[in-house]
């Protein structure tokens, strides 16, 4: 199968391989496994809304219910949970840039994933949510993801202006239930150019080389509709 769609900025991130051949078949294992039944889109407009302003858990909670599957409510609503009361009692402002995806590579974009932007206390945030349970993005590739942000947005859109990041992870110990950590800037240790460098030029040549591979199924791929209040999420 040929033209397969680049994943998403944190997914690139939680590619294994130190070499084309380990990632490409990182990805092509990537590829060839069955999506789950639900996702956290909703959680994330969800937290979107808490740091607009509306800090009261009951309600935010509520829309979780508007999920199909009952895992989905309950996966979505654990996430809205912990991650939601961190807006509360502070004063922050949420706004958009226009939608865009990182460019890396030959012809390769890939999506932010970033839900929104806000600013408190005259600073500009960037903000990530890590909401599965498991299969998350560990330290370092946190820190990857962290890399990119500050490079390719807040250093281009932002330059010379106070920016910050808040990054926001939900997942679960191995063996535990969810809990919440939260990251600034100051806790990222930022890769450096080159190492970044070298690994996205991997993961193109990675991309490439499962791409053409012969080895990813065929199956009915679903597209889904940008997110029109999320434009850095898609």
């Amino acid at each position: 199968m040929s033209g397969v769609p680049t994943p998403p900025v944190p997914d690139l991130a939680r590619v294994r391989g130190d070499t084309v051949a380990e990632a490409a078949q990182w990805l092509i294992d990537y590829f060839n496994r069955d999506g789950a039944p639900f996702n956290y889109r909703r959680s994330a407009r969800i937290v979107r809304g808490a740091y607009k302003g509306l800090h009261q858990i009951h309600l935010l909670k509520a829309g979780c219910e508007e999920e199909r599957t009952a895992v989905g409510k309950s996966s979505n609503r654990d996430v809205v949970s912990l991650a939601a009361p961190l807006a509360f009692d502070r004063h922050t402002q949420v706004f958009d840039l226009s939608p865009r995806r990182f460019h890396f590579g030959q012809d390769r974009s890939a999506a932010y994933r970033i839900p929104f932007l806000f600013v408190e206390n005259g600073i500009i945030h960037v903000y990530y949510l890590q909401p599965r349970k498991s299969a998350g993005l560990d330290f370092d590739e946190l820190c990857m993801v962290a890399t990119v942000v500050k490079k390719y947005l807040l250093d281009t859109e932002f330059f010379g202006q106070r920016c910050d990041v808040e990054f926001v992870d939900v997942s679960a110990p191995e063996g535990g239930g969810r809990t919440v950590k939260q990251f600034k800037m100051a806790d990222i240790k930022l890769w450096s150019d080159k190492r970044l460098a070298d690994r996205l030029t991997l993961l193109g040549e990675a991309l490439t080389l499962a791409s053409g591979s012969g080895k990813i199924q065929e199956r009915r791929r679903t597209y889904r509709k940008p997110e029109s209040d999320m434009p850095l999420f898609d």
